[in-house]
């Protein structure tokens, strides 16, 4: 049974109703003020509560699909590739197309006609490099199918989901894949490979998109892998032009370092709800080996302060109550040509699904006016 599923969610919520009834049923009938008693009541209570509040948090799960599925709530998800005996010569991993599958949500996104509204499709993007992989959903606009573009070459947008995130979120949630294919048919954007994912790259841990010393590689991961692989499989831009990288919390984050770090890579950053320094916590652990230039190589603020400016664009959004409004003021006064700094901070907003599926399509037009088609 699905995590997020509506039977699943259904019936933890009939669970908690039974235990409520249950629990009104039985406190009656447990009289006396023995110990016995007294731990009979309570346990009725506690048990009450936990039922209750399991079903809370299944239902926000449901709704804001934090995780997706046990193997993710357990964090037994696929992680770093491990390559035992390989010949010399042979590559670690395949570097040809990737395998590809049309998703299940294409057709739940309204996407029933490939050359009208364009296609969902799902796979595993596995690093030649790094040896990490991550599962990820690209959606391919409707003139990637058209004859008249067959050999057209499209701009890409990598979307990133925080941590630990889904990319399911995105889709769903914030109807991105929706909004894209409204926005090409209408041709208020240029016709864009979307590509929609998450950053936790080596689970249950959050890497923070950082090449850990002797450990995941995940900058080079997003940086070379992804690219790469994505090439070999779908009609991409062939320069940094054409490529651009848009996220959300750890995901905005890692989408304006991908962008200041490889500007050779990806012309744009978008951050949505991200931050701008390197953090530490107990679900990163050590990132950065105890040495402080690795971690200022990761501090954003760090760099733009102190490091010559990347050519590269760069739009922060939040709103003006999160936390990430000061920095983004910080790293605004310290910004320097050729780096470009754009801002979008509404008055009020949370940290939530509701305040970035109301940024998003902004982000996405900002986005589309610094691709180009190659």
């Amino acid at each position: 049974m699905q995590l997020t599923g509506t039977a699943f969610v259904v019936l933890v919520c009939l669970l908690a109703v039974a235990a409520l009834a249950g629990t009104l049923w039985a406190l009656p009938k447990i009289t006396g003020r023995g110990p016995g008693a007294q731990a009979a009541r309570g346990g009725l209570l506690v048990g009450c509560q936990l039922f209750i509040t399991l079903a809370l948090v299944t239902g926000m799960n449901a709704y804001f699909v934090f995780y997706n599925s046990w193997s993710d709530l357990l964090g037994r998800l696929d992680g770093p590739v491990a390559v035992h005996g390989a010949k010399a010569g042979q590559g670690a991993l395949a570097s040809g197309p990737l395998a590809r599958t049309v998703s299940p949500l294409s057709v739940k996104q309204g996407l029933h006609d490939p050359e009208r509204d364009g296609r969902l499709e799902q796979t595993t993007i596995r690093g030649a490099r790094t040896g990490l992989q991550v599962q990820a959903f690209v959606y391919l606009p409707p003139q990637y199918f058209q004859p008249q573009f067959k050999t057209r070459r499209f701009p890409v947008a990598l979307v990133l989901a925080g941590y630990p995130g889904d990319p399911r979120g995105i889709i769903e949630r914030q109807a991105m894949v929706k909004l894209a294919a409204k926005d090409m048919r209408n041709g208020t954007i240029q016709p864009t490979v979307y590509v929609i994912t998450r950053t936790m790259v080596a689970p249950p841990r959050d890497t923070e998109c950082t090449d850990v010393p002797s450990g995941p590689q995940s900058l080079a991961f997003f940086a070379q892998d992804v690219p790469k692989a994505l090439s070999a499989t779908y009609r991409l831009a062939a320069d940094e032009q054409g490529w651009g990288v848009m996220g959300q919390s750890t995901g905005g984050y890692c989408a304006v370092k991908l962008a200041m770090l490889h500007s050779d890579r990806f012309a744009a950053g978008a951050s949505l709800g991200g931050y701008l320094h390197a953090i530490k916590d107990p679900t990163t652990g050590e990132l950065y080996g105890g040495s402080a230039k690795v971690r200022n190589d990761n501090d954003l603020l760090w760099r733009v302060r102190h490091l010559p400016s990347p050519p590269t664009s760069v739009l922060l959004a939040s709103s003006k109550v999160e936390k990430g409004y000061r920095q983004a003021q910080q790293f605004i006064q310290a910004a320097k040509p050729p780096l470009r700094v754009d801002t979008l901070f509404p008055d009020d907003g949370g940290h939530n699904f509701g305040t970035f599926t109301r940024l998003t399509p902004e982000i996405m037009q900002w986005m589309n006016g610094r691709l180009k088609a190659g």
